[in-house]
């Protein structure tokens, strides 16, 4: 076993006591009738889950405490209008430190080089990274995002620092290598042995595509947000088996408000816990992330060990969006012009040739309306999802990493292509193909 049984009982009850200060948990204990003094374990908090006691992330401007210290402020990425703003305090990043230093020892070696291309401010990826490397004997290059996607600069720096190791966006990597050969550079001949992936789901059969391409690198993904920074990494190249990281870290997968056995898959359930004295700037208990996941591994009735990692957001190169978004905006023209049905689809994917991350948006319009209002429709519900989610903007606008297509579609025709993947039940959303 690598975690203290006791140890993660007394960060609950911790974290539970300082929930107490915050009036959004105080009014919610108090109308679910829950004793927080009760919430001693994490059989108790997966008790009061069962009560209706979580969070998520429409909850999250009112879970900030009010100690008067730094904070840093931070934005989640794929939320419907502006971004949720996190507050980091310096305990956050000790925390971060923490978590990191976890998955960064399972595969960094002393004087490694590394190149961290993770987006900086106003997002986290970038500073939480390079923080979380602070306790090792290693060099790091913090530099743009769009460093991955310009051949020249990428080359520019590689001659600088000699780097071995690249962190970034899953996509932005996978698509480098088509970058490099355009500048007559193979990708397998510039020495690259690790790469850190992640900010968006990935196959393995992607993973091993870009360590074929950069010469047998090893590959490691980590499962990680914003508002719980590292939540799970793989501890070898291409597993798809993310070990959470405990004890900074409590995670249930649950389904019908319980928890699940070993093997099934249900939502994933996370609570940041911290240790005793420290100061968080946002308490997140039973936080409802919206992503699922299949239960691996339990020690003593924690979850350790998960799998099969599924995000109900598209994904184009680091930015989500959710179809939420996209119903939203079809709400809103419709309220302008009756011409939608309200029926729409949408379909991730990136493309073979480019590589980009590609967001196909389908929605189904009435009887009889022209191409010409049609055009017009489709182009209306692009403007309105780009001024309302900036970062899938920048993706597709000024990263040129992703595309999306809106296609105006007759009744019966929404799911076309996709028949095979549909289920009884509610309609779906949202399809991602690998």
């Amino acid at each position: 076993m690598r975690f203290s049984s006791e140890e993660i009982n007394k960060r609950i009850k911790y974290v539970v006591s300082l929930s107490k200060e915050i009036p959004w948990y105080a009014k919610k204990y108090k109308e679910l009738k829950i004793n927080p003094d009760e919430i001693k374990n994490p059989d108790d908090l997966l008790k009061a889950y069962e009560k209706g006691m979580y969070t998520s992330k429409v909850d999250l401007p009112n879970l900030a405490t009010n100690y008067k210290i730094f904070r840093q402020l931070f934005i989640t990425s794929g939320t419907t209008g502006k971004p949720a703003i996190i507050e980091f305090t310096p305990d956050d990043i000790k925390r971060d430190q923490r978590q990191c230093f976890m998955g960064y020892s399972v595969f960094l070696s002393e004087n490694d080089r590394i190149l961290n291309c993770f987006p900086s401010p106003p997002v986290i990826s970038g500073e939480a990274s390079v923080l979380g490397l602070t306790s090792l004997p290693v060099r790091v290059f913090h530099v743009p995002a769009q460093t991955l996607r310009d051949a020249d600069t990428f080359l520019e720096y590689r001659n600088i620092l000699d780097f071995n190791v690249v962190f970034g966006l899953t996509t932005s990597i996978y698509r480098l290598p088509i970058k490099l050969a355009e500048k007559g550079v193979t990708s397998h001949s510039l020495g690259i042995e690790k790469i850190l992936t992640s900010g968006e789901p990935s196959s393995v059969e992607r993973r091993k595509k870009i360590s074929e391409e950069f010469g047998s690198a090893e590959v490691f993904d980590w499962y990680a947000s914003t508002e719980n920074l590292v939540i799970g990494f793989e501890e070898r190249s291409f597993s798809n088996e993310y070990k959470v990281t405990i004890p900074e870290t409590l995670l249930f997968i649950v389904k019908d408000c319980a928890g699940v056995e070993e093997g099934e898959k249900g939502d994933v359930l996370i609570t940041n816990l911290y240790n005793i004295g420290e100061k968080p700037g946002v308490i997140l208990l039973n936080y409802r992330i919206g992503d699922s996941a299949k239960l691996v591994k339990k020690e003593e009735g924690i979850v350790t060990y998960i799998s099969e990692i599924t995000r109900e957001s598209a994904y184009l190169a680091g930015a989500k969006l959710n179809p939420v978004e996209v119903e939203k905006v079809i709400e809103n023209l419709n309220t302008k012009e009756e011409c939608l049905t309200g029926e729409y689809l949408l379909v991730n994917y990136h493309d073979p040739k480019t590589r980009k991350a590609v967001l196909e948006i389908r929605i189904e319009v009435l009887p009889k309306i022209s191409n010409e209002k049609r055009e017009n429709i489709a182009q209306k519900l692009l403007e309105e999802i780009y001024s309302a989610n900036i970062e899938v903007s920048t993706a597709v606008k000024d990263m040129a990493d992703a595309e999306i297509s809106v296609k105006t579609v007759e009744s019966g025709e929404l799911y076309q292509g996709f028949e095979h993947l549909l289920k009884p039940g509610k309609p779906k959303r949202l399809i991602t193909i690998s």
